[in-house]
């Protein structure tokens, strides 16, 4: 899988994630206003239970979307090694053609500047 596909995979579940909480915050937040409405003696202890229920829920999500991020990290850090071990290894072995190439790029690069 490439990096911008991963990174575009993993940006969509944190996406997903967020969407849900946010969900089910509106729901609970709807079950307290209920519960308040009927319940009127316990209301406080539900309210402190709702509050904790957020606090864990957002904690995880921010704990995932922490490490999914390193892991993103990891994999672009590994996926440029890779890159750059395999360049190196081409000069190495073939440096008159690798000449030849960046000067084919420096040449396009300069044909598009002056355009």
């Amino acid at each position: 899988m490439s990096t911008r596909a991963a990174k575009s995979a993993t940006a969509e579940e944190i996406a997903a994630i967020e969407d849900l909480v946010a969900d089910l915050e509106k729901r609970l937040r709807r079950l307290t206003g209920s519960t308040r409405r009927e319940v009127s003696g316990a209301t406080g202890e539900i309210s402190d239970f709702v509050s904790e229920a957020l606090e864990r829920i957002t904690s995880r999500v921010r704990e995932t979307a922490s490490n999914a991020g390193q892991t993103l990290a990891d994999e672009a850090t590994r996926v440029g090694s890779d890159a750059f071990k395999k360049l190196t290894n081409e000069v190495e072995h073939r440096p008159l053609l690798m000449l030849a190439v960046a000067a084919g790029i420096g040449f396009l690069a300069g044909l598009a500047n002056r355009r």
